[in-house]
């Protein structure tokens, strides 16, 4: 069945590519819950001070946790 939102090539190049499954379980989404962090100052004591990361920082900063240990 022709969809007609979709171009002919696009289409085609969709069915190549094919699909992969993945469990149900893998499937479930649980939001991101924030995470907030503590500013420093200079001597590395807290200020009493937070921010919000974003879910890209903390995903940078797990990625370079991970690379270290």
């Amino acid at each position: 069945m022709r969809d007609p939102f979709v171009p002919d090539a696009l289409a085609d190049r969709l069915r190549e590519k094919g699909r992969r499954t993945r469990p149900r379980a893998a499937l479930s989404y649980e939001p991101a819950k924030p995470v907030f962090a503590e500013l420093l100052d200079t001597r590395g004591h807290g200020t009493g001070q937070f921010v919000r990361l974003s879910q890209g920082m903390v995903e940078a900063i797990t990625r370079g946790a991970r690379e270290e240990g």
